[in-house]
């Protein structure tokens, strides 16, 4: 077996696992179906606020790094906790509408972090509600123009019931969300992950990638400034660089580019 033979065995394997992964997730007491709806703020003085919106099949601990670091550099944080697999991306975008409101806040500016599908869900948000006081966006391995994996995944059925409506709403098809909607109306900059080469993490998907977006897929018209970060979708939201760029962002609206 050649080299590409073995790179598609194992991006066909990496599939197969985040699939099963996802349904063995599903049934778990404490996984999505019981605590997705939980919300908690975190907060530290009368700093700013940063919103954090986690993706499909995730929950407010796998934002819990960037969390620490804002509280540490003096931000306010909601930590926004969505049943992302059983909510279309219109209906969460409400219930962070809900949440934001409730924010306390005199003259201070509310920023927003997200990552993979929540970052749609903030443009569409951003697009549909009104926030008073918004300051920047941070995207990170936002499927911006569509998911080239999720279009194939969702011609399985598994897949369909798994990740729900929103799962669906962010293929790469003409009428998606990701094609639909304006860019954010904030500065915002965007962190994509991948190898940083013309091939990714996942053989399956063309292009550079994270193994679930391309690198391609992130980028948006109209961002201030772009990343690459070595790094697989989710263990991103666990690497220093990413929150260090981040904080970098929302202080002075660039990245280090280090």
């Amino acid at each position: 077996m050649g080299a590409y033979q073995i790179r598609v065995a194992f991006g066909a394997a990496a599939i197969i696992i985040l699939v099963a992964a996802a349904l063995l997730y599903r049934g778990r007491p404490g996984g999505e179906k019981g605590d997705a709806a939980a919300r908690r703020a975190e907060t530290n003085g009368d700093g700013e606020w940063v919103v954090l919106l986690h993706g499909i099949f995730r929950g407010p601990r796998s934002m819990a790094k960037i969390e620490k670091a804002l509280v540490k550099g003096g931000y306010r944080v909601l930590n926004f906790g969505y049943p992302s697999t059983r909510e279309s991306v219109e209906d969460i975008a409400e219930l962070l509408h809900g949440e934001v409101q409730k924010l306390p806040r005199g003259n201070g500016r509310v920023h927003f972090v997200t990552h993979s599908l929540g970052g749609i869900v903030v443009r569409y948000y951003l697009a549909h509600y009104s926030c008073s006081g918004l300051g920047r966006v941070v995207m990170i391995a936002p499927p911006n123009k569509g998911s080239t994996l999720a279009s194939y995944l969702a011609r399985w059925m598994p897949y369909r019931w798994v990740f729900g409506k929103a799962g669906q709403q962010v293929a790469e098809s003409p009428d998606s969300y990701p094609l639909l909607l304006p860019p954010p109306r904030a500065e915002f900059g965007v962190i994509a992950g991948g190898l940083g080469g013309e091939i990714g993490i996942n053989p399956l998907i063309p292009g550079d990638n994270d193994g679930t977006v391309k690198v391609e897929e992130t980028k948006l018209p109209g961002m201030k400034d772009f990343i690459l970060i070595k790094g697989q979708h989710s263990t991103l939201l666990s690497q220093r660089p990413v929150s260090e760029n981040v904080l970098s962002f929302l202080s002075d609206g660039k990245f280090l580019h280090r």
